[in-house]
Formats: structure tokens, C-alpha cells, sequence
């Protein structure tokens, strides 16, 4: 038979065990949530890149919901080394729109308690050219453009210059001047009228990644000129060929070449010709 105070002290270690195995479990409970954040804290969110990693768009929504959750802060770490926080948004979603120059390495967002990283690799495709000139409109007539009976397009060098006309509209139907550009001078007027200064453009050059950084003209006289697309594009280039011929004496390939952020160029070529319509 046990006496008072032995049954006191099983019953006083009894109390003990039982105090501390209550403490585990609430230090295991309170491990679990701080290791778990409730689907309440957590954020699905999509992103994506366009304009060559320029523009950046991101959407935080509730987990397993389409209902939209706040983005706290979006993280913009560029290309050139800059790190943009924009702790502002307050929004599910986010939009950006970069100029030349912002291209992003990678975004870092966080909506609740999820914060994810979001990279953007670009592809660096090469760019397209597209060399036009300035003529009368390609109408058919012989006072405008018309088809050439030896192949490509003949326009009248006296006539008023309204329209672009690419390369692609050019025609190549066989002949022997396929693809070539005939200036015809001398069918409507006196020889004086026909004017050497010739205007060309290159802005309807195009790139996938929309990063063009420079352009040149060669004028196919030995001369040529160039800029940065974009503080000087060329909209209309215009160049005089009555200095050093080039319309007079033959042949007189025109070649545009655009080149983008990444070094890569491509060109493309019109072949002028200038014909003496004068009546003998």
C-alpha cells in the first residue's frame, strides 16, 4: 500500500510529462505554420516578356482562384546592370512598357507570400530591310509607272514623285532587266526636267525582336550616308546623282542595310537605270 506522499509525487510527475508533451506539440504546431503559409498568404502569378525583353507584364491571383491578389513589389533587374524596385503597384497586375536601352535580364515579383523569379531570354533574331523609293504613282501609263517591256518597272523621271515604291513591287517576269528600275527621260519633256535628285526610305525595315539599331545607304555611286535608327531613322534620304553620274553612265545599285543591338544586318538592293527616251 503506497502512502500520501508517494502517490502525490506520481501524481505531481504525472502533471510534468503531460505539461511538457502539451509544449512539444504546440512548438511542433507553430513550426508547421511558420514552415506551411496558409493558401490565404500564398499567390499564383504569370508573367511574360515582349518587344525584346522590354516589356514586362505580371498577374498575382488567389491559389487555386482566378480572383486577382495585390502585388506587393515588382523588381526589375536590367540587362545593363540597374535594379528598379516598384513598391507601388498595390494591383494584381502589372504592366511595363521599355523604350531601346531597358532591355530586362530578369523580374523578380512578390504577392503575399510568394515571391518568384521570372527570367526572359532573348532570341536575337535577325532583322528584315526594306529599301523604297520615291516615284510617280505605278499606274500603268507611260507619263507615271508602268511594266517595262524588258523586265522590271519603268517610271518618268519628270512626272511628280507621290508614292513609295519598294523593291518587292518590282517586277521580275523573266526579261533581261528583270527587277531593275528604269528612270525614263526625255519621252515628255525636255531632258532639263528630269531631275537626279532621288529620294529613298527605310523605315518599313521591320525586326522580330524590334531592337534595329543602325541603318546605311549605299547610293551605288561610291557615296553613301547612315544614322542611328533611333535618333535619326531614315524616313526620306535624298541624294543627287548629277554630280557623279552613276544615272547617266549605267547602272546604279541602291542597297539599305539595317543592323540590330546584336550585331546582326540585313540588306536589300534596287537597281537603277536611267533611259534616254529622247526622240532622235
Amino acid at each position: 500500500m503506497s502512502s500520501p506522499a508517494s502517490e502525490f509525487r506520481s501524481t505531481a510527475l504525472c502533471v510534468a510529462v503531460g505539461s511538457v508533451l502539451i509544449l512539444l506539440a504546440a512548438i511542433t504546431w507553430s513550426g508547421a505554420a511558420v514552415a506551411e503559409p496558409s493558401q490565404k498568404s500564398r499567390a499564383t502569378i504569370t508573367a511574360s516578356y515582349s518587344d525584346g525583353c522590354r516589356d514586362f507584364t505580371a498577374r498575382a491571383t488567389k491559389v487555386g482562384s482566378q480572383q486577382g491578389k495585390d502585388i506587393s513589389y515588382v523588381e526589375l533587374h536590367y540587362a545593363d546592370g540597374r535594379v528598379v524596385k516598384d513598391e507601388t503597384v498595390n494591383s494584381p497586375d502589372y504592366s511595363l512598357d521599355g523604350a531601346v536601352g531597358d532591355e530586362i535580364d530578369f523580374a523578380v515579383v512578390k504577392s503575399g507570400m510568394t515571391n518568384q523569379s521570372f527570367d526572359c531570354v532573348l532570341e536575337n533574331r535577325p532583322p528584315t530591310a526594306l529599301l523604297e523609293i520615291r516615284t510617280p504613282p505605278v499606274d500603268q501609263t507611260l507619263a507615271q509607272c508602268y511594266d517595262f517591256f524588258a523586265g522590271g518597272l519603268a517610271c518618268e523621271q519628270s512626272a511628280e514623285r507621290t508614292v513609295w515604291t519598294g523593291a518587292s513591287q518590282i517586277p521580275d517576269n523573266g526579261g533581261p532587266e528583270s527587277g531593275f528600275f528604269h528612270w525614263g527621260c526625255g519621252a515628255f519633256g525636255d531632258p532639263s526636267l528630269c531631275s537626279n535628285t532621288i529620294s529613298f526610305r527605310g523605315t518599313s525595315s521591320s525586326d522580330p525582336d524590334n531592337d534595329i539599331a543602325s541603318w546605311s545607304i549605299a547610293f551605288g555611286d561610291g557615296t553613301s550616308t547612315s544614322g542611328s535608327w533611333s535618333t535619326n531613322p531614315p524616313t526620306e534620304v535624298a541624294h543627287d546623282y548629277s554630280l557623279l553620274g552613276c544615272l547617266g553612265t549605267g547602272v546604279c545599285p541602291v542597297t539599305l542595310t539595317v543592323t540590330d543591338s546584336a550585331g546582326q544586318s540585313a540588306s536589300e538592293t534596287i537597281v537603277m537605270v536611267r533611259v534616254d527616251q529622247t526622240p532622235d
